[in-house]
């Protein structure tokens, strides 16, 4: 199989009571970002062509990765690629929908194009951390 072009993904959403534009400053911000990652170091360029590079070693295992941003549509939607430094041919698909909630904001996290169930289930776990984090932030 084509590692680009697996169906093994999962979503997961979380409302949070504040609103669509300082949810998406949030997961834009790369102080929030780094707080919700738990990486290293992190820089953003939140924009369509723009890149986001994050340093994130745990366990003696480098996690280090690049997101490409293919579309940024202003509280409303950012969808990404992401590549890890050490697995270069490896990418993860990512869409993150904001969309208006009785008071307040869903946020919406699709990700795809995983080798195997215990990959996702690893990847959904972390994002769910980092939702939770999240919602102590804003």
């Amino acid at each position: 199989m084509n590692h680009s072009e697996s169906d093994i993904g999962y979503e997961v959403s979380k409302t949070y009571p504040v609103s669509q534009d300082r949810l998406f400053s949030a997961l834009t911000d790369p102080f929030v970002l780094q707080r919700i990652w738990g990486v290293q170091h992190i820089v953003v360029d939140a924009r369509v062509g723009g890149r986001t590079n994050a340093v994130y070693v745990d366990g003696g295992q480098d996690w280090s990765f690049t997101i490409t941003y293919i579309e940024v549509v202003r509280n409303a939607k950012l969808k990404w690629i992401t590549h890890f430094k050490s697995f270069p041919t490896k990418e993860t698909r990512v869409t993150v929908l904001f969309k208006e909630a009785d008071r307040g904001t869903e946020l919406i996290i699709r990700m795809d194009n995983f080798e195997t169930a215990e990959e996702r289930d690893a990847n959904r776990q972390a994002w769910e951390r980092g939702l939770a984090a999240l919602a102590a932030i804003v």
